[in-house]
């Protein structure tokens, strides 16, 4: 394989980012509000010949069943006046995982979780669906949702979505250059797998987070003898490990030939000065049980994502190398928040590796997530798709396994790296036909000013507990999930009842009740 594809790219630029389906954050991104005037329908599609519009919201045929009264409730735009106040929306943390027992602590015996918000109802899932149950009818969001939350807005902010305004700086990025409407995640699960699909092409039969870290070989690997890259964070000693998160999830990153590891602003300064290396890797500051990252991790405000990826976008642009940069910008799952579109079965497995947890045999898709590629080579208001997808005959959408086969051929490496990142890589599509041969997009993109908020929503949530301070309970919670130490600070109210459920926990993550 010769390095004769996407030669006009010498730089990639590659973040991801937490838990947002497209849906919840672009799902109004063609249709017009106040401050917001998009063209009827995008002005470029790819392949060329495909369906003409945009597969988002629209007004008033989105619903699903309420749990308790059975009646439907519609999927609608956050009102400004929620989102002025500056609460989360959705206002805390849905399932993320498959099953989320017992791998979530907030999770009761049973099959709350994504499976249940794919296939469930008015009622939950009995057991795990099949592909001879069908497609998902996406009806089970609010009641996977409404089964553990805790009042606020009676649940239903599980179905309400951001305006264009509202999510400014994603949306507008779409807008200028080209997004994917049927770009999903590998897996209906959580962080870990699908972010290990995006890196190695497996999750090594892995079903949640339960498993903190994969033995197997990653993109870095693969491309650090041709091609030069790092890995650029806020946090270079996440859990006290002295890395990354990245590099502590996949260990045989250590191996790679070829690489660097810096913080963002080494990131900034190296793209002002025209010496990113060849490929880019970002991690954003994480959304954790007492502070609120730039992620776009839910329970948390937006803003400081939309902030941190203005950032990055203006990083790139104004950077000595952006006439030959190709920003890619994703999410790892949906996280729980709607979406209407049913992933599509008939995904392969990549190594006959069922689930860990349920024997899920990894042949369905996860659920849509927003994917941009922002370049100088990609035309204005694009939207594109998988050029042969068809189900039928094994040709499938985009996923993140999409990421690690255009990489490996753009680095020149495709022929002697394929078969170490599994059947789901060799079968993915490949994204290269969006980006023009030459300079098609000069990148203005005219920013809305921010909606006044109040001041509390861009804060630390304050944590106040009776067991101690927060400095306190910071040092003993190092490395446990956001999750599980909300529901241990929850649960427990003495010092040591927190101590005995933390070592509870790191004895065994399925052992908490």
């Amino acid at each position: 394989m010769t390095e004769s594809f996407l030669p006009q790219v010498q730089n990639i630029v590659f973040l991801m980012l937490e838990n947002r389906s497209l849906d919840n954050l672009l799902g109004w991104l063609y249709t017009p509000s106040p401050g917001w005037n998009p063209p009827p329908r995008p002005l470029n599609v790819y392949p060329k010949g495909s369906y003409r519009n945009y597969f988002g919201l629209t007004p008033g045929l989105y619903r699903n069943p309420d749990p308790d009264s059975g009646n439907d409730v519609t999927v609608i735009p956050i009102s400004d006046s929620n989102w002025q106040s500056g609460y989360a929306i959705p206002y805390r943390d849905p399932y993320e995982a498959l099953k989320a027992y017992p791998s979530d602590p907030r999770a009761p015996v049973g099959w709350n979780g994504v499976m249940n918000q794919l296939f469930g109802n008015q009622n939950i899932i009995a057991g795990l669906p099949s592909e001879s149950d069908g497609a998902p009818q996406m009806k089970g969001f609010l009641q996977d949702y409404k089964s553990w939350e805790d009042g606020s807005w009676d649940g239903q902010d599980i179905l309400w979505t951001y305006t264009p305004t509202q999510a400014n700086v994603i949306n507008s990025l779409a807008l200028q250059y080209g997004v994917s409407d049927r770009w999903f995640c590998s897996a209906p699960t959580e962080t870990t797998p699908n972010r290990a699909y995006s890196l190695c092409g497996t999750s090594l039969g892995h079903e949640s987070d339960s498993t903190p870290s994969y033995a197997h070989t990653t993109i870095f690997n693969a491309i650090g003898a041709k091609k030069s890259w790092g890995i650029y964070g806020f946090d270079l000693n996440y859990s006290g490990t002295g890395k990354t998160y990245t590099e502590g999830a996949f260990p045989l990153i250590s191996k790679a030939q070829n690489g660097q590891v810096g913080s963002f602003q080494d990131f900034k300064n190296l793209a002002r000065d025209g010496k990113l290396p060849a490929f880019s890797y970002l991690e954003p500051s994480w959304t954790d049980w007492d502070t609120t990252g730039n992620d776009y991790h839910p329970n948390s405000n937006i803003r400081p994502g939309e902030d941190f990826l203005q950032s990055v976008y203006e990083a790139v642009r104004n950077g000595k190398q952006w006439e030959q940069t190709l920003l890619i910008i994703t999410f790892d799952e949906h996280g729980g928040t709607y979406d209407h579109v049913p992933p599509p079965w008939c995904a392969q497995n990549p190594d006959g590796l069922n689930g860990d947890e349920t024997g899920f045999k990894f042949d369905l898709f996860g659920l849509r997530v927003p994917t941009l590629l922002v370049s100088p080579f990609v035309y204005r208001s694009t939207v594109f798709r998988a050029p042969e997808e068809d189900i039928k005959n094994h040709k499938y959408p985009f996923d993140h396994t999409s990421f690690i086969k255009t990489l490996l051929k753009w680095a020149g490496v495709y022929d002697s790296e394929a078969n170490n990142f599994g059947k789901r890589m060799l079968a993915a599509q490949t994204f290269e036909g969006v980006l023009a041969d030459h300079s098609v997009n000069e990148g203005s993109v005219d920013f809305i000013e921010r909606q006044t908020m109040a001041p509390a929503a861009l804060a630390p949530p304050k944590q106040i507990h009776p067991a101690g301070p927060t400095e306190v309970l910071r040092v003993l919670l190092k490395g446990i999930p956001i999750r599980t130490a909300r529901t241990i600070l929850a649960t427990c109210k003495t010092l040591d009842e927190i101590q005995a459920e933390v070592e509870r926990y790191r004895k065994g993550p399925n052992r908490m009740a």
